[in-house]
């Protein structure tokens, strides 16, 4: 290295490390002052700057002992930005279509920045990067998030770059989805209403991911404009909801409930308290308490999906939860036929905040059948049917017609003590219909979950009358 250049990486290195100063950007004349710059060090910062995208950097490189020398080139790069270098861009825009690691967390978070504080001059060049197709999605998504914080710098700029940005989604494709969804969050973060119209059209041509900045509902009211009122698909792209289906993780399920097909009873207990703490909280769980007092049905909703489809609630589908109200509720939840309208008015007010907070993909159409003419009387009709009751619950029923307490484990044995003496020769025989139509039910909630079931099963509660 020459003198002057020995002298340029001792003066950088006299800076704050780059992973001590993180708010870098907002530090106007930081780095001019504090690594002593002028004009004439403008090429070799560039060329400091360039080493970033050289896989052997610092390799043998003939450098001062310093700390961190791999990230030279970073406060190379802040200190361009802070000293508005119209002649980095060019270099800037080469040196990011050399980057092979989609991953660089410096390069993405960074370099926006960098082109941002140079400012006009970084227009031009930005745009034929982020517009040009054969380029990684990744490295047009910097430059389209550079051509953001060129505005953000330069407010004088917001128009030019928002018409720039505007015109790059209503030519969006399929086969772009990171860089399209990049577009939409740009365009968001400016507030550009004038991108409006090619926002809902690329909605409506299932072109962005909804995991990023939420569906076309969200953006509308975000901007607060009505929108042309487009189809929009039934299965959006949801890259967030897809890792978290990979990995099993939900919206309520952090650690996993299941693994290997193995439910983790701690994680389980975290997941419905989780859940109940923020469904609770929630404008819906105030209509549902307002109108019935109490919340429930939610929870043995997901305790149903847990224990009898290996469920958490972002893998529920319609058919889930038609089987749990229609099946599984008047077979075995012991609770009287007038609950019927409590419990679809929870279920549909649960699922309405599972649409409105966490955009569950299933969650629109469910809250549409739980609204469908008719089905309060059904399920009503159906929780008054004695053939449709299992055993576990037709028992809990006799034994609360006969009086007994069935929540308390000593009038359970009572119940069952007196039952068995009624049969002859201790054979079993068919429970009169007329006497389990007009059982009084109790709510299975009282019972604890790990607590024996009291219909005198043998399994926990949670695993049988109150799964």
């Amino acid at each position: 290295m020459t003198g002057r250049e020995v002298s340029l990486v001792e003066r950088l290195s006299e800076a704050e490390n780059p992973r001590n100063l993180f708010d870098w950007e907002g530090r106007d004349g930081y780095y001019v002052a504090a690594c002593r710059v002028s004009a004439e060090d403008i090429p070799g910062l560039i060329d400091l700057m360039r080493a970033w995208s050289d896989t052997s950097w610092p390799g043998d490189a003939d450098l001062p002992q310093i700390e961190d020398a791999e990230l030279l080139p970073i406060t190379a790069w802040r200190t361009l930005a802070d000293m508005k270098a119209q002649a980095a861009v060019q270099p800037l825009v080469d040196m990011l279509c050399e980057l092979d690691d989609e991953f660089d967390d410096w390069a993405y978070e960074e370099l926006p920045h960098v082109f941002g504080k140079i400012g006009e001059s970084a227009i031009e060049p930005l745009t034929r990067l982020a517009t040009h197709d054969n380029k990684p999605d990744y490295i047009r998504s910097i430059a389209a998030s550079g051509l953001r914080r060129v505005a953000h710098y330069h407010p004088d700029m917001r128009r030019r770059v928002v018409a720039c940005l505007t015109e790059m989604m209503a030519n969006a494709c399929d086969d772009h989805l990171e860089f399209n969804s990049t577009l939409l969050t740009e365009l968001v973060e400016l507030d550009a209403i004038e991108a409006a119209e090619p926002i809902e059209r690329a909605f409506a041509g299932n072109l962005l991911d909804v995991g990023m900045k939420g569906d076309w509902e969200d953006v509308r009211r975000e901007f607060k404009v009505e929108g042309l009122g487009l189809k929009m698909p039934v299965n959006p792209h949801n890259s967030i909801a897809e890792l978290r289906s990979r990995l099993r993780v939900g919206v309520f399920s952090d650690p996993p409930v299941i693994a290997d097909d193995e439910v983790d009873h701690d994680a389980e207990q975290a997941y419905y308290e989780r859940a109940n703490d923020a469904f609770s909280k929630s404008n819906e769980a105030q209509q549902v308490v307002e109108r019935h007092g109490d919340l429930r049905w939610s929870h043995t909703l997901l305790g149903f999906g847990i224990n009898h489809l290996g469920e958490i609630v972002d893998e529920m589908t319609l058919g889930s939860v038609e089987e749990f109200v229609l099946d599984y509720v008047p077979r075995k939840v012991s609770t009287v036929a007038d609950s019927a309208a409590s419990i679809v008015c929870e279920l549909t007010m649960f699922w309405e905040y599972l649409d409105r907070v966490y955009r569950l993909p299933e969650a629109r159409s469910v809250v549409e059948w739980l609204k469908s003419d008719g089905l309060v009387a059904r399920l009503k009709a159906s929780m008054s049917d004695p053939s449709n009751f299992g055993m576990a619950k037709s028992f809990f029923m006799l034994g609360k017609q006969a009086g007994y307490d069935m929540t308390s484990e000593a009038e359970l044995a009572q119940f069952v003590t007196a039952y068995n003496r009624s049969l002859p020769s201790n054979q079993l025989r068919p429970l009169p219909s007329n006497q389990l139509a007009a059982a009084p039910i109790v709510r299975e909630q009282r019972v604890g979950r790990n607590a024996p079931c009291p219909c005198g099963s043998g399994k926990k509660f949670k695993k049988c009358c109150g799964g």
